[in-house]
């Protein structure tokens, strides 16, 4: 077999340089698309609002709580973009059986005023980070169930334009619904309730003790008064002590007049910082 020869010819100088224009060109091209990309890339990644604030929490328990209470929470908010923003903040209770109720159960105020609200607009410069507080008011309910609501963030940008997506944070309480009772309550077949019924002896100590016990599953902060304070005859000690949890404590109820009388009136013992408050009629017989 023979061999054949391949003859290559050198480019000639016009085509050489028309294969350098050409390939500058793909070049360029390329680089574009590829910029472009990348332009494409940052902006649909910016555009998500989830990419340009931060929200320190997740969620906001206040575990367990008591009717009345009002309790707060600390929550901060960051702008990691590099303009100016507007942030929309709607507090929302998720119980639709208060929508009724003439005062939020969830709300938020911010930190230098007491002006509780369940919808802000905030102006927010790039880089920087501000705080609030979160609030609870328990609704004054009779039954033991969970409170539940949604921070719910949006924002715009300087252009007026909507940022795409929100941010929701969970909010979560329990109300407890304390108990504390008094063993040495008896039916009264006159009045028809449990009175707590004593009887002294003159000429020795005018004072009894009586037992109670907080069958709660949390310590109670407790105040005790007598309801009836017009020429009221009788001292309560302690007038204000803490109990813990399913614990016993006494009271001392102490006739201040060295006579025989009869004494009519209700001891009552409210839970600090709540509308929670237990009554026990009493009487007390000096002879």
């Amino acid at each position: 077999m023979h061999k054949q020869k391949l003859l290559i010819q050198p480019l000639s100088p016009s085509n050489k340089e028309n294969r350098q224009e050409q390939f500058g060109l793909q070049k360029q091209q390329f680089l574009q698309k590829s910029n472009n990309d990348i332009y494409r890339q940052l902006k649909n990644e910016y555009s998500e609002l989830k990419n340009i604030i931060n929200v320190n929490k997740q969620s906001v328990n206040f575990g367990l709580v008591l009717p009345g209470n009002i309790c707060e929470d600390d929550i901060q908010f960051q702008n990691i973009s590099n303009e100016t923003i507007i942030i929309g903040i709607q507090v929302v209770c998720n119980n639709t059986e208060f929508d009724d109720l003439d005062e939020y159960v969830y709300s938020a105020r911010k930190l230098n005023g007491y002006d509780y609200k369940d919808r802000f607009m905030l102006a927010c410069p790039a880089q920087k980070q501000f705080n609030m507080k979160v609030a609870l008011k328990v609704p004054n309910i009779k039954d033991q169930k969970g409170l539940f609501g949604t921070i719910i963030i949006t924002a715009i940008n300087s252009n007026q334009q909507k940022i795409q997506g929100q941010i929701n944070t969970n909010i979560q309480s329990q109300v407890l619904l304390p108990l504390i009772e008094c063993s040495k309550r008896l039916m009264n077949n006159f009045y028809k309730v449990p009175i707590i019924q004593m009887a002294l002896k003159l000429g020795k100590k005018l004072d009894c003790k009586i037992q109670f016990r907080n069958n709660s599953r949390i310590g109670l902060p407790l105040e005790l008064e007598i309801l009836n304070k017009n020429n009221c005859e009788i001292i309560v000690n302690p007038q204000s002590l803490s109990v813990q949890s399913n614990s016993q404590f006494l009271v001392t109820m102490q006739v201040k007049n060295q006579q025989v009388q009869l004494i009519k009136n209700v001891l009552i013992i409210k839970v600090k910082n709540s509308n929670v408050h237990f009554s026990y009629p009493f009487i007390i017989q000096v002879y």
